[in-house]
């Protein structure tokens, strides 16, 4: 089996490494969402609590409410940015593996016809033997 040209591999190997770093990222920022979500759960439970409460104004409950919507709004949005960024470096992956497997394909036809090539024997010209 013929090993891949050092290009092909260098940028599987480029594009490996990038892939880890996302889902590292990834990772690091849905364990980051999913304790914001929990906090604000938190605070959610608080503020209901506090909503019944006659000392707080009810108007400043919903403000802080509206703003807990609006953060998980856009802890969705930034999750849907990082799936999209997440399914476009898969995509980049495969086109890369494509890629990878035809030069590896190309570069065997082209080892088996030197190969075939060192193993016919000189041709004679006519009217010398």
């Amino acid at each position: 089996m013929t090993s891949l040209p050092y290009e092909g591999r260098q940028s599987y190997d480029g594009l490996e490494k990038k892939l880890k770093e996302v889902f590292s990222e990834r990772s690091s920022i849905l364990h980051q969402l999913s304790k914001t979500s929990k906090e604000l759960d938190s605070i959610k439970g608080n503020l209901q609590s506090l909503k019944n409460d006659e000392s707080v104004a009810k108007t400043d409950v919903q403000r802080i409410l509206e703003l807990s919507h609006k953060q998980r709004e856009e802890m969705k949005s930034l999750q849907a940015a990082l799936q999209k960024q997440l399914d476009e470096a898969n995509e980049r992956a495969e086109k890369q593996q494509a890629t990878i497997k035809f030069l590896k394909v190309e570069m065997e036809k082209k080892t088996k016809i030197i190969k075939d090539l060192q193993q016919e024997p000189p041709e004679t010209p006519e009217g010398w033997g």
